[in-house]
């Protein structure tokens, strides 16, 4: 029997998640022959050269990149009519990816509502543009659990049918029950069916930079200070301390991270098999058991040539990782790295500050579902941020 012809189409491809699935795709998991084409929607323009997506070659899919795409603003049919005069044969697109989320400021019930609307015209637009729409694979987070909000208790490793007991107040600021409502109505008579992917922190490489990636901040900044200090390749003799960028709680509390290759591979695996995860959230990790940041931070600073050491105490007067990057960002392009400038976190960088001090608790995640579902893959955590780092360094992201 002749193997179906899958098309996918990527929002966000360019992204922290999106560029990693599609990476993945072109990449021919889970064999060869699964896509025969990828199309790569994004809102910034991007060369092909620049985007580092392994090159075109027989048996491997088709690439298309489609940049410009104003996912803000309009209607549905006005994005359908876009998409269908940008984009020759999106009538045979069959697998959606959606991994677009747009911040607003501190205001979370709005930026709720501005992700819903977003969500809402890509719904609408595929209705009308892919009649053979056969799956719409979309991330959640660990936020949908309830984690940022202090008052929510919650017993782990969390477990997805978890997320769908949230406090009324709480959900209101949470976009992914609203995503599930919004697909669920869209979906009814149309033959395809949505899932949810679930990651805690994602770990990878984006081309442009991304407000959530936790490896490109703590890059840019390890970069930075192991340049400042005099360490290089060729001197790794020196021995310089970097304590972590946070409390001793969130040193040593439990989390499950996913890579984005890992991420990727859940999210083409999720697509091709809607009936075992259609309508269904399923949780993304690298490995089932959890780690910690003090077992992470040695070896992640270890990279640099640097040695991390645990947090230095209340007292601790040193510069925040985003300061310190704002402060000396400009040695990026007075020593040939250019794109450290205009690739890093951006308005992110306040929050991703953060993370050490108020995940401060255990959050990992259950891994029972996902395994049960048939997808047994995993990776080690800390060759995660590897993989990262050595991505961010050919991409002259970070020296």
């Amino acid at each position: 029997m002749a193997r179906p012809d899958r098309n996918a189409l990527v929002f966000g491809g360019t992204g922290l998640i999106g560029w990693g699935v599609v990476n993945e795709l072109l990449s021919s998991y889970p064999e060869q022959g699964s896509f025969s084409r990828v199309i790569a929607v994004t809102n910034r323009s991007l060369k092909l050269e620049d985007a580092y997506w392994p090159e075109e070659a027989p048996g491997l899919p088709e690439l298309q990149i489609c940049s410009g795409i104003d996912l803000l603003n309009g209607t549905g049919e006005d994005l359908a009519a876009t998409l269908e005069k940008r984009v020759p044969g999106i009538h045979d697109v069959t697998h959606v990816f959606y991994f677009v989320f747009t911040s607003f400021s501190n205001d979370f019930e709005q930026e709720c509502a501005l992700n819903c609307g977003i969500l809402r015209r890509v719904a609408t637009a595929v209705n009308i543009l892919c009649p053979n729409l056969a799956s719409f694979v979309y991330s959640g987070g660990t936020r949908g659990y309830g984690i940022y909000d202090p008052n929510i208790s919650f017993k782990t490793p969390l477990e997805e049918r978890m997320a769908g007991h949230l406090p009324e107040d709480y959900a209101k600021t949470v976009a992914y029950p609203w995503f599930r409502e919004i697909l669920t109505e869209a979906a009814k008579g149309c033959g395809w069916t949505w899932t949810e992917v679930c990651p805690d922190i994602v770990v990878g490489f984006s081309p442009i930079g991304s407000g959530y990636s936790l490896a490109l901040h703590w890059a840019q900044y390890l970069s930075l200070y192991a340049f400042n200090h005099g360490i290089s390749g060729l001197n790794t003799d020196k021995k310089v301390e970097i304590p972590f960028p946070g409390t001793n709680a969130g040193f040593d509390a439990r989390f499950t991270q996913v890579s984005t290759r890992i991420l990727g591979r859940i999210s083409i695996f999720a697509s091709l098999n809607p009936d075992r995860l259609g309508g269904q959230i399923i949780n993304a990790l690298d490995d089932p058991t959890p780690t910690t940041f003090r077992e992470l931070w040695p070896e992640i600073a270890g990279w640099f040539g640097l040695v991390g050491v645990g947090p230095s105490g209340d007292g601790d007067s040193s510069l925040a990782p985003s300061e310190y990057i704002a402060k000396h960002k400009h040695l990026f392009e007075e020593h040939g790295r250019p794109r450290g400038v205009t690739a890093g976190v951006g308005a992110g960088s306040k929050q991703l500050d953060t993370v050490g001090y108020w995940l401060n608790f255990d959050r990992e995640l259950s891994a029972d579902k996902l395994r049960s579902s048939g997808f047994l893959e995993q990776q080690s955590p800390s060759n995660s941020w590897m993989e990262a780092f050595r991505s961010l360094r050919l991409a002259g992201i970070i020296f």
